[in-house]
């Protein structure tokens, strides 16, 4: 299917998850660097890390206030009390009356209890901050977990008849069902990674079908070079058993040869879900996470026709 990266740069609201180290985190900082240079106001932000990536990446802190990294570029790292504190402010509007509720241990332990308090709190800053910004990237946990988050609301909205947790719910199932409001998984050309991808594609069309995925992403791809006669070549020189230099320089090239199969391989399991799939380029890790970003941002804008200006971030 054609890939078409536009959603990635085009969209609201775009949640970013995946398998444990795919690099959710890289992807979500390149795509903002796309959409600011675009002149969108645009935020990344992360969900309650405890040990934040966006300011390795950008060198710059990430706290609950979004910060501006790069022209019509902030980022955010939303925390639990402090996005508890604000949306308990959203429903009673009275800022004294708020600290005295959130000092209260029997509303503390309701909201430890209650199901999905947590979660539903951290979406509802999302959504909050989503009205200030031309778009907004969350880098989610990892996918099992960020299903589980993402289908919280539909959980509440089942669990409470009325009240403000029912209304939270049913404002952010309405931010799903937006066509601006979008998920994309990045994967690896890894088979595990592929399986989970291909898993948690499943569980989000079953259990969020109102939320889109209009496009899963291959990162650290290595796009097949070899031709059928350089791959047979490769073989033939392997079986003469070499030494010295000439063993190494086959040795790269049979790696490389296996890499190449791999990412072929993960673009043809993941081309039958149904969903367009990018493949992101593998770069050298030693170029630094901010050069990295801007090479997926440049890769992504080569993809989708744009010319864009990388190096200022405008």
């Amino acid at each position: 299917m054609r890939a078409d990266p536009s959603p990635l740069f085009r969209s609201r609201v775009l949640f970013v998850s995946g398998k444990g180290g795919v690099g959710t985190s890289t992807v979500a900082a390149a795509v903002g660097r796309l959409s600011a240079a675009l002149g969108r106001k645009t935020l990344v932000m992360e969900v309650d890390n405890q040990h934040p990536t966006l300011p390795v990446i950008f060198g710059h802190a990430a706290a609950y206030e979004p910060a501006e990294v790069e022209k019509n570029l902030s980022i955010a790292n939303t925390t639990w009390s402090h996005a508890l504190e604000d949306w308990v402010e959203s429903i009673v509007s009275m800022r004294r009356l708020v600290r005295l509720i959130m000092k209260n241990r029997v509303v503390s332990l309701f909201l430890q209890v209650t199901p999905g308090a947590r979660d539903l709190v951290m979406l509802w800053r999302v959504m909050e901050l989503s009205r200030s910004y031309d778009q907004v990237i969350v880098d989610m946990p990892a996918s099992g977990n960020a299903v589980a988050m993402l289908t919280v609301p539909l959980t509440a909205e089942r669990l409470f008849p009325s009240g403000p947790i029912r209304r939270c719910a049913e404002e952010l199932l309405a931010m799903y069902a937006r066509p601006d409001t979008q998920l994309v998984l990045v994967a690896l050309p890894e088979e595990m990674v592929v399986n989970e991808t291909e898993e948690t594609l499943a569980r989000v069309l079953q259990g969020i079908p109102a939320l889109r995925v209009p496009l899963l992403l291959l990162n650290r791809a290595s796009i097949p070079s070899l031709s059928e006669g350089e791959r047979t070549l490769l073989r033939k020189l392997e079986a003469a058993a070499p030494s010295g230099a000439a063993a190494e320089v086959l040795g790269a090239g049979a790696w490389e040869e296996s890499l190449e199969a791999a990412t072929g391989d993960a673009l043809h399991r993941l081309g039958r879900v149904g969903r367009p799939v990018i493949a992101l380029p593998a770069l050298p890790r030693n170029e630094g996470a901010r050069r990295i970003t801007a090479q997926i941002a440049s890769h992504l804008a080569r993809t989708g026709g744009l010319r864009v200006d990388l190096r200022g971030g405008g």
